[in-house]
């Protein structure tokens, strides 16, 4: 992803949290130039990625199954079944009616919609550990 489609994605998400009561989804990037974005809840996980579809559309021709990768059950939370319900989506409300919204079609490569882990376990068995219990590397 291009340093450009980063700051589209920014303010997508600055756009909307501006908008809201309370900030719906925070944002980082991982080590490389991936946003990565965290949402509150499902129901904002399912709003975050309308209007993400909304700015950042595959191309027509591109399966959606294989455009949300990971917990496709989001696309069913979003009302989206396949390409139609995409070019259909209207455009988020904190878009101003005196600008039409652009639009980035094929920016994107895709999304991974993922829900978090149950996180960092202790193990009984060290030989199961990820890490050197001694130095701390990995093994």
């Amino acid at each position: 992803m291009d340093e450009g489609i980063c700051f589209r994605i920014i303010s997508c998400v600055e756009k909307w949290n501006r908008s809201e009561e309370s900030p719906q989804v925070a944002y980082t990037f991982d080590a490389g130039p991936n946003a990565v974005m965290i949402a509150r809840n499902r129901k904002a996980a399912a709003l975050l990625l309308q209007r993400l579809l909304f700015f950042f559309p595959p191309h027509s021709d591109a399966d959606l199954s294989s455009y949300v990768i990971g917990d496709k059950s989001i696309l069913q939370d979003a009302g989206v079944k396949d390409m139609k319900d995409v070019e259909a989506l209207p455009p988020p409300p904190e878009v101003s009616d005196k600008i039409p919204a652009q639009q980035y079609k094929g920016d994107v490569s895709y999304f991974i919609c993922t829900r978090p882990g149950k996180g960092p376990v202790v193990l009984c068995d060290e030989s199961k550990a990820l890490l050197n219990p001694e130095t701390g590397y990995p093994k």
